[in-house]
């Protein structure tokens, strides 16, 4: 267990919704200065988002319709982990439902807070390599097309702001710096 944090004083919790994919908190929190303020946390599941490269070196993306920002977006798969299910096996989950591959062989690249202001969401991030066909049904709330893409047609995406998914462009970046070895 570690040490408390001195920063961290909270005075009180309350919180007004609980729902499936989190829940929604204040908290009364005294600062080092003696000053106490609000702080609203959207307390997130954690999740994994997966890289899936073929053995050609395209790049597998999603596109699918986001609700909190009404768009449909380009993306790597992603998902929440379920409760007991550990980060490696939801990565390979999500994979097959999401684009209908299973991984061969499976990197996790980095765990990440998503926006740390006022959320705790966790994404662990994977490279998936030696992809072989094995669908899973995709979630009856998702409607998702797979794409997949050379390096050169994702720059030219990501110049013209057609990737904006902070996950993706990670994880793109991380491929890009460990291929220009």
């Amino acid at each position: 267990m570690g040490e408390k944090n001195p920063l961290r004083n909270i005075i009180d919790t309350k919180y007004y919704y609980k729902g499936h994919i989190g829940n929604l908190r204040v908290d009364m929190v005294r600062f080092p200065s003696g000053n106490v303020r609000p702080r609203e946390i959207l307390e997130h599941k954690p999740c994994v988002a997966i890289l899936p490269v073929t053995d050609e070196g395209r790049i597998v993306l999603i596109k699918q319709y986001r609700h909190a920002v009404d768009e449909e977006i380009f993306e790597i798969p992603a998902g929440m982990i379920e409760e007991g299910e550990e980060p490696r096996a939801s990565a390979c989950r999500e994979l097959r439902e999401e684009t209908g591959f299973m991984p061969g062989k499976l990197e996790e690249i980095a765990a990440i807070y998503t926006t740390p202001g006022f959320c705790d969401e966790k994404i662990y991030v994977y490279i998936a390599t030696e992809l072989s066909v094995s669908p899973l049904q995709q979630d009856d709330d998702e409607f998702i097309r797979t794409y997949d893409y050379s390096v050169e047609e994702l720059e030219k995406m990501i110049a013209e702001k057609k990737i904006t998914d902070g996950k993706t462009l990670l994880a793109y970046y991380w491929y890009r710096a460990q291929n220009a070895r």
